[in-house]
């Protein structure tokens, strides 16, 4: 049998480690969160401006306006175009009209169908349009109401 020691044990210190990015060596790990140029800097707690708080709500309503924008726009061009086709077919009935030598006392179109009076009598006309874009005109009498 062995008989214990009387000896004290040697303290053992701890290695040193190295930091891994610097490569200093470091023997002190505990450091205050507070420490540097900021650490005299009190903290205050301010809240966000109205505009930071709803920047979201306020990009979405203004790509609401731009999009209402557009579609009003896109309307107003589309009517337009709609007007423009309606009068030329108008005046283009109107020519076919005074060709044949009758009387064109109104006329009224709205697409592909027009309501005209010709010599004092109501008349519905179809408007074709072929290939070469000519128009082609459909007139029967009105029965209706």
């Amino acid at each position: 049998m062995s008989t214990p020691s009387t000896e004290p044990t040697p303290a053992v210190e701890p290695e040193p480690t190295t930091g891994a990015t610097t490569g200093a060596t470091t023997t002190d790990v505990t450091h205050s969160a507070s420490e540097g140029t900021l650490a005299n800097v009190e903290a205050t707690d301010t809240e966000p401006g109205w505009v930071a708080r709803h920047t979201a709500t306020l990009i979405a309503l203004m790509v609401a306006v731009i999009v209402a924008a557009v579609a009003i726009a896109g309307v107003m061009v589309y009517k337009n175009n709609e007007d423009s086709a309606n009068s030329d077919t108008e005046a283009a009935f109107a020519a076919t009209v005074q060709e044949q030598g009758a009387s064109l006392e109104t006329v009224e179109c709205n697409g592909g169908t027009c309501a005209a009076v010709i010599n004092g009598q109501a008349y519905t006309v179809l408007v074709q349009e072929d290939d070469n874009g000519d128009q082609h005109f459909g007139v029967s009498p009105y029965t209706g109401d």
